[in-house]
């Protein structure tokens, strides 16, 4: 392949030759011929001396998943194998800058590296956007002195991926706001009680026959003359889902804050505080039928970075398929539990409500979020008169459509909350604890 100066020597080439023809001049004829006869000549040299194949490059990782506001430090490697010396060797390891910031250093070097050489370079990337990305592929370029001549090539296999988890501080905040003293200082003591053998004390009762001796309250018994047993309370613990909307249209909205972005917030919050009052916890996203993504659900404190691992991985992609979606769950899934479906709802009424239908034969409890799409997208947004005449004209359209929706779930004795992008948060929360109160909903 020519480079940059061997297609300029080209030009020049055909521009004296057609002026020697043109203007009867053999000198410009004869040097035009020079000219293109270097050119022809030097290519085969140029590959029969620079063997690309003895160039090994590869890339180093510091860390294969970081924080949204964390940094990820990469390092790229080149060892010439073989005996020829390279004079000019240029090394580009790709990126999306759409999804990340260059900090420090260069993603490409000029140099030239020797016999049995080694070169390395470095840079600093900063995630803008939580998600599952790609580093790479890797380019080399050899170039002879002059630069009449080069070769390229993409390395196999050179492609790295990066999984972005949320902002830590996001996840510290729900961690926060998760926590039991938190829940009981905003919330009060709502728990979802059972009386039994649970480790809470509830009460205290005279005896009768069949209590447990070891229930018995000695002291108390010996004050009052009469059998005293003690009682305790151990709180149900629940199963619950959360249905994660991941079509198109949930992407809409501020690239860092779009519905999506919002959804998978609240499916942290939700998750983080489930566990902490002991439910077990599951995710499903969904659009179409290629982008079905199932978590079962599971308790315990480590579940939190499952669940984390899992939404990261998880973009909006595909339109939403939401009857195929559900026929999906209600496969891999029967338990009875307490369901919240996070979704703009932007579909066919009739297609949405059969989906529903199908949970409300399962006895599940069911609570639909549904993140506004107008509030989210214009949301922070400096309107002209006319841009906020049009868009209150499509949030009243898409108004009387959730209207029509919250109707028809409420037929089916399910919640609908609609909600922006301000308050999602202490909906959530708020929803889920007073789900958690009732108790007898599941």
């Amino acid at each position: 392949m020519l480079g940059g100066n061997g297609r300029t020597l080209i030009i020049f080439a055909v521009f004296f030759l057609t002026a020697g023809f043109a203007f009867v001049n053999y000198f410009f004829i004869f040097f035009a011929i020079l000219l293109l006869f270097s050119t022809i000549i030097s290519l085969p040299l140029f590959y029969w001396q620079m063997n690309i194949e003895e160039l090994r490059v590869h890339r180093e990782l510091e860390k294969e998943k970081v924080f949204k506001d964390d940094f990820v430090h990469i390092k790229v490697v080149i060892k010439n194998t073989g005996k020829n010396s390279f004079d000019l060797l240029e090394i580009r390891d790709y990126y999306n800058p759409q999804l990340f910031r260059l900090v420090l250093g260069e993603n490409f070097i000029s140099t030239r590296i020797g016999s049995k050489g080694l070169v390395k370079f470095s840079y600093v990337l900063e995630p803008k956007i939580r998600g599952e990305y790609p580093i790479g592929p890797l380019s080399v370029t050899v170039k002879d002195r002059l630069g009449f001549n080069s070769v390229e090539r993409i390395i196999p296999n050179s492609v790295s991926d990066i999984l972005v988890y949320p902002p830590y501080e996001d996840i510290k905040r729900i961690e926060i706001l998760g926590s039991k003293r938190s829940l009981q200082l905003n919330y009060g003591l709502q728990r979802s009680k059972q009386k039994g053998l649970g480790s809470e004390f509830y009460g205290m009762r005279r005896y009768v026959f069949g209590d447990q001796f070891r229930l018995i309250d000695w002291k108390a018994s010996a004050r009052t003359q009469k059998l005293i047993v003690r009682e305790f309370e151990s709180e149900r613990d629940v199963t619950v889902m959360i249905l994660v909307d991941s079509s198109n249209s949930m992407a809409g909205g501020a690239i860092e804050n779009t519905k999506f972005e919002y959804a998978i917030r609240a499916c942290m919050l939700l998750t983080k505080v489930a566990l902490t009052r002991r439910d077990s916890v599951g995710i499903f996203s969904y659009s179409d039928k290629k982008n079905l993504q199932f978590l079962k659900p599971r308790g315990g404190d480590d579940h939190f970075y499952q669940v984390l691992d899992f939404v990261a991985r998880v973009k909006p992609q595909g339109k939403s398929r939401i009857v195929e979606a559900i026929d999906y769950f209600v496969r891999r899934f029967q338990k009875r539990s307490l369901i919240f479906l996070i979704s703009d709802l932007e579909g066919n009424v009739k297609e949405i409500k059969q989906a529903v239908r199908k949970l409300v034969t399962f006895n599940h409890s069911i609570i639909v979020i549904n993140p506004f799409s107008p509030w989210f997208e214009i949301h922070e947004i400096d309107l002209s008169s006319t841009d906020k005449a049009l868009a209150e004209a499509i949030s009243e359209e898409m108004m009387e459509h959730i209207l029509l929706l919250r109707r028809e779930f409420r037929n089916l004795g399910i919640n609908l909350i609609t909600t922006g992008p301000d308050e999602m948060m202490a909906n959530v929360l708020k929803t889920y604890m007073e789900a958690k109160k009732k108790g007898s909903a599941y």
